[in-house]
């Protein structure tokens, strides 16, 4: 499958509903897909105010050390991870989620194929940073905002 195809799968799974297109539904089963090369990014929207990622990992694979100008909420829907920050690491497992402010430094090491959501306050991008592993990647829902 083509990118543009897998782009335009994508957004068939994000479907916005509502009188005034006031919400949007994401079908995180369709959208999961797992790399044996490294960890699967999807940027599911961006709004300026947040922008929420979803992350899928198979087992043994990471995201090593860095840090983000935004506060960061990891929700484990599936599997188990190591998380750590500040010489300190938890295991999450499906159900946990973890709240670490901005500027912290911090990394991922799944345990066994984990399926992750990441939500970023605010965006990264209404700061003007963008981290390499979101650079090239366009949000499923996008919308502009002043910065």
């Amino acid at each position: 499958m083509s990118q543009a195809q897998g782009k335009a799968e994508a957004q068939d799974n994000a479907e916005t509903r509502g009188a005034a297109g006031n919400f949007i539904t994401f079908d995180l089963r369709a959208l999961t897909h797992f790399q044996e090369d490294r960890p699967y990014v999807q940027i599911l929207s961006d709004t300026g105010a947040a922008r929420v990622v979803l992350f899928a990992f198979k087992a043994g694979q990471q995201l090593k050390e860095h840090t983000t100008t935004s506060q960061i909420l990891v929700q484990v829907l599936r599997g188990r991870a190591t998380f750590s920050a500040q010489g300190s690491s938890v295991i999450l497992k499906a159900g946990m989620i973890i709240q670490l402010e901005e500027n912290i430094p911090h990394s991922v090491f799944a345990q066994t194929d984990a399926v992750m959501l990441l939500t970023l306050t605010p965006s990264p991008a209404r700061r003007g940073v963008e981290q390499d592993i979101f650079q090239g990647r366009t949000p499923l829902v996008e919308r502009a905002t002043e910065k």
